[in-house]
């Protein structure tokens, strides 16, 4: 027999929820669990989407950093630019890079506009994704919650 109750305190004092209550044995071999279960609110599903973004944000910032590392250690190298996979790297990188160029002279083979970039493309990802989770850490909207009983017979063997 399942019994169903409705309860809108969430939370106890620590914050935590509740997910099982402990089995209580009965003298007649019979345990009595307890169960909550909170349905997925609109804002939870919500929060959840937009914190998906911000890892994907944190996806993309490190491919753009890694190409622009590549592109920065190539030129400092002086790699062979008739290299395929060293031409693909400038090819990639050369639209995220220039931006920046102009913004202080090169000196020899160090380019200075690779390195501006990844700094400004990591600021302004980095606070993207602060302004994300900051929407999100609002309260979450106190839902309600269900409390199921179930009584089954024990695993004991009943002698």
């Amino acid at each position: 027999m399942t019994t169903q109750r409705r309860d809108e305190e969430m939370a106890d004092e620590s914050g935590r929820r509740p997910v099982a209550d402990r089995p209580i044995a009965r003298e007649d071999s019979v345990v009595e669990e307890q169960v909550v279960h909170s349905p997925a609110g609109g804002w939870n599903l919500a929060r959840g989407w937009v914190r998906s973004l911000g890892a994907l944000i944190m996806v993309a910032l490190a491919v753009v950093e890694t190409l622009l590392v590549f592109r920065l250690g190539f030129l400092l190298a002086e790699a062979n630019a008739n290299n395929g996979f060293v031409n693909f790297i400038y090819d990639v990188s050369k639209p995220l890079a220039e931006p920046f160029q102009g913004i202080v002279a090169n000196s020899g083979n160090l380019e200075y506009a690779s390195p501006i970039a990844m700094g400004v493309y990591a600021v302004a990802a980095l606070l993207l994704i602060a302004v994300l989770f900051a929407v999100t850490a609002g309260p979450s909207a106190i839902g309600e919650k269900i409390v199921s009983s179930r009584t089954q017979q024990s695993d004991r063997d009943v002698r």
